[in-house]
């Protein structure tokens, strides 16, 4: 039997509010397989009277899911250093402590990054010799998928941080998708060594001095061609790449529509092609899934994360 995983839920952030959340959790539990589900158990951060109406409507009371009640919510406005201070009792400072305390072995937000980078700094801490912890996104290709590490923690970045990040993102790569040696990729405007600002060639350098298997410069293009396991960016690059990625789903899916509308014989291919369209549509909201590197357990040495 596993050990239990107590996973806390922010259940307050986001673009939709807690109504979206209190469903994707009951759905967790009732589309999910046993084997996936069992020994799982959720505990819901935010305002107990409203997290305790909508579990309730959503069939979900028998399932192993606690509310934590939070008085006070981070919007995404807020500026995260402000929060951290004026929101105590807001459903990420509140997670953040769970998981500090050990009562939680990961937590999850749809809400504000860098107040979620925020509280995790304070409550968690990092590993050490890591100054700047990452957001690292899977990014599904026709092959293996790719890690691409920073997509908006860190705006500005130095070449150390850089090299951190590869290091994080071929752990990362080892330990989640079993690749024994990842190849690692420096996004860039081109593939020459050259090509760039004078800080991503001072990078190249490092990375090619490394026994990391580093292979140069990657553009964007090759990166849905899966021509690297890791790719290294700053996190202004990195989150643009990710929206674009983000939204390929959504062109995709309406694109179809669009081309079903117009003859009866595409509505009928469509049916026929639902099943193999909504696997294509899992793996391309894959690239939604960014756990946040580098944060450590205090006490513990281990190694924790939070998305």
């Amino acid at each position: 039997m596993s050990e239990p995983l107590n996973i806390a839920v922010d259940a307050m952030g986001g673009d939709n509010g807690p109504s979206v959340v209190v469903h994707g959790v009951v759905k967790f539990f009732s589309d999910c397989s046993r084997s996936t589900t069992e020994n799982v158990a959720i505990r819901l951060v935010g305002d107990r009277d409203v997290l305790a109406r909508l579990l309730s409507r959503s069939k979900g009371a028998k399932l192993p899911i606690t509310i934590q009640h939070a008085s006070q919510v981070i919007t995404m406005d807020d500026h995260p250093a402000e929060a951290l201070k004026n929101k105590p009792d807001s459903s990420m400072i509140v997670m953040a402590g769970l998981q500090k305390k050990g009562l939680v072995q990961a937590m999850v937000s749809p809400g504000n990054t860098g107040a979620m980078m925020a509280a995790s700094l304070f409550a968690l801490g990092r590993i050490e010799g890591v100054p700047r912890p990452a957001i690292a996104a899977t990014i599904p290709t026709q092959n293996n998928p790719i890690v691409v590490l920073d997509v908006g923690a860190n705006i500005g970045c130095n070449k150390k941080q850089l090299f951190q990040f590869a290091l994080m993102g071929e752990a990362y790569s080892k330990c989640v998708f079993c690749i024994d040696n990842p190849r690692i990729s420096l996004l860039n405007v081109g593939h020459e060594r050259n090509k760039g600002p004078s800080l991503i060639q001072e990078v190249y350098g490092m990375l090619e001095d490394s026994k990391l298997n580093f292979l140069g410069n990657i553009e964007g293009d090759g990166i849905l061609k899966g021509e690297a396991d890791v790719v290294v960016c700053d996190g202004f690059a990195g989150n643009i790449l990710l929206k674009t990625f983000e939204s390929i789903a959504d062109l995709v899916g309406g694109s179809l529509y669009l081309e079903m509308k117009r003859h009866w014989a595409s509505r009928a291919g469509y049916l026929l092609m639902r099943h193999s369209f909504s696997k294509l549509w899992e793996r391309l909201d894959s690239a939604e899934y960014t756990p946040v590197l580098g944060w450590i357990r205090p006490n513990t040495g281990v190694l924790r994360y939070s998305v």
